[in-house]
């Protein structure tokens, strides 16, 4: 990791109730997720919560399947951003966001439900490029959804900060 992590205010344990009712209030998307997921994450130094932006991901030094796209080492996957509504706008999240793929190892890469339209939203606005089409397994066993992976390089970025 270099030196701009130290710039994040990572989440604390103390952050975990409003965390989870984050998580809640977007159940719709992160149903799937649990409070000792992001416990781990906290741990793990791998749990952003800055200026109400919440976003987790994990460095990777192997290759990652991600849905069934397989992200190669040496990159970050995003596994979740979510905005507190009631501590931040969405200037903060694109800021927040910015910060987060300009110090990422690598280029960013996620994977977004196809129905989540307001996602898929700022991840055009942030210049990410859908790369492919994937599944998702987080309905139920053996039950996919459709979505697609994004990919951001700090290269894309450029394009929107000048």
């Amino acid at each position: 990791m270099n030196e701009c992590w130290n710039f994040f205010k990572y989440a604390k344990l103390s952050d975990i109730d409003e965390i989870e009712n984050l998580v809640y209030e977007n159940s719709e998307w992160f149903s799937h997720l649990s409070k000792d997921h992001f416990i781990e994450k906290i741990n793990n130094k791998e749990c952003i919560y800055e200026s109400g932006v919440l976003i987790s991901f994990k460095i990777i030094k192997t290759k990652t399947l991600l849905g069934n796209f397989n992200v190669p080492a040496g990159n970050t996957i995003l596994e979740q951003i979510i905005k507190n509504k009631k501590k931040s706008n969405s200037g903060m999240v694109f800021h927040v966001f910015t910060k987060f793929i300009n110090c990422a190892l690598g280029s960013v890469y996620l994977a977004v439900n196809h129905k989540n339209y307001k996602a898929i939203k700022l991840y055009n606005k942030m210049n990410m490029t859908r790369i492919s089409n994937t599944k998702l397994d987080y309905l139920a066993q053996n039950n996919y959804s459709k979505g697609y992976i994004y990919k951001a390089t700090k290269e894309y970025l450029e394009g929107i900060i000048h």
